[in-house]
């Protein structure tokens, strides 16, 4: 029991959802690639953790699955990709995500940032190396909480910006070796409360495609 961190709900039911979107791809000029989405959805009997009274799980609250009713998404995706006489690339998308509980307002809804931004940027020096780069970042993240400071059993997380790079050499065809590291700016952020994501790391992988 020492080991259980969430109860089981015998009574959870699936979700049900209808999505609507309305999209558009373009080149707007040389070397361009752009996407833009508005979308919604309405979900009825949606799934998502809620903390609940219980020592089951080590301390006096656990998390449970439960159906918190109907509720509605909808948003804005946008995403540029350019190229630069075929050697460089850069590229962004970002998402605006807004998240409503119609059933009762009060109960947020949890797991998904408000915005999130990702982009990216390639150089080639020759069919043999390129370097890429990589930027995240995200903002508005709820997650349940029944520590210190928790808002009605939630906790809104601090937003971050995280960055990474690598050099990739492919000396034969079907052959990469790259070598890079993640999270460069040691950037302290979680995803969940009290588990933090890695801080700065370094990686290096050898791929072959057949």
């Amino acid at each position: 029991m020492g080991g259980r961190r969430a109860l089981p709900n015998p009574d959870l039911k699936p979700e049900t959802a209808r999505h609507f979107e309305l999209g558009w791809r373009g080149q707007p000029w040389s070397d361009a690639q752009v996407e833009a989405s508005l979308f919604q959805s309405r979900i009825d009997d949606l799934i998502q953790d809620a903390i609940v009274a219980s020592n089951q799980c080590g301390s006096t609250v656990c998390n449970q699955a439960q159906n918190i009713g109907k509720a509605r998404n909808r948003g804005v995706e946008l995403s540029l990709q350019q190229r630069f006489a075929e050697r460089g690339e850069v590229g962004a998308a970002y998402t605006w995500l807004d998240r409503d509980n119609l059933g009762n307002p009060a109960v947020l809804l949890t797991n998904s940032p408000r915005q999130r931004l990702f982009a990216h940027a390639q150089w080639t020096f020759s069919p043999q190396w390129k370097a890429l780069a990589t930027a995240e970042a995200e903002q508005g993240r709820i997650v349940t909480y029944a520590g210190p400071g928790n808002q009605g059993g939630f906790l809104r997380l601090d937003g971050y910006t995280s960055f990474g790079a690598k050099l990739v050499w492919s000396p034969l065809d079907g052959l990469d070796i790259e070598a890079g590291g993640r999270n460069l700016g040691d950037k302290w952020y979680e995803l969940a409360e009290g588990y933090p994501m890695p801080g700065r790391t370094w990686f290096a992988n050898v791929s072959y495609r057949f």
